[in-house]
């Protein structure tokens, strides 16, 4: 299965391959927010079209990001603004409704299913608490219109089975 996945991810123009290595003189704070930010990170992999599945992305050049509930057939999202706030703390600004969280994440490396990262975040208030996420998850934004479209061309190559017709 994550051979078939790989290669449909690969088509999607919204996943980019981004080079480099950490350095090992970088705090794991560090790390963890260059895993946090430009990542497709997904609750977990849906297996039907009709079947829900939280994401989350952080985007650095404007810096916007969106939580998503969907399906292949449904959805909501909430664009937000954010701010790194060092010690693995992230600000979230909601501009629909004015309010702010501070949110808690832990990104590491991680050897979760078919997963490559995982995603813990404390004190958002919308999304899963746990997020999983692959190397070849990644993703650049300019800004929320962009990332939407790029999301939904993302979503739309998921490999999933269809529902049957009852």
């Amino acid at each position: 299965m994550r051979a078939t996945t790989k290669k449909m991810f690969g088509a999607v123009a919204a996943i980019t391959l981004i080079g480099g290595a950490y350095s090992v003189f970088r705090s794991d704070s560090d790390q963890s927010s260059k895993l946090l930010v430009g990542r497709i990170w997904l609750d977990h992999l849906p297996k039907k079209d009709t079947e829900h599945f939280e994401v989350f992305v952080v985007v650095e050049k404007e810096p916007v990001g969106v939580f998503q509930r969907a399906s292949q057939f449904e959805g909501s999202y909430s664009v937000f603004r954010y701010e790194l706030r060092g010690d693995d703390k992230v600000q979230l600004l909601f501009p629909q409704d004015k309010s702010k969280h501070e949110v808690t994440y832990k990104a590491a490396a991680c050897n979760v299913k078919d997963f490559d990262y995982c995603l813990d975040l404390q004190g958002a208030p919308r999304g899963a608490k746990r997020y999983l996420s692959r190397k070849e998850w990644l993703i650049e934004g300019e800004d929320p219109a962009a990332l939407r479209a790029r999301l939904d061309a993302w979503q739309a190559s998921l490999p999933l089975s269809p529902e049957p017709d009852p």
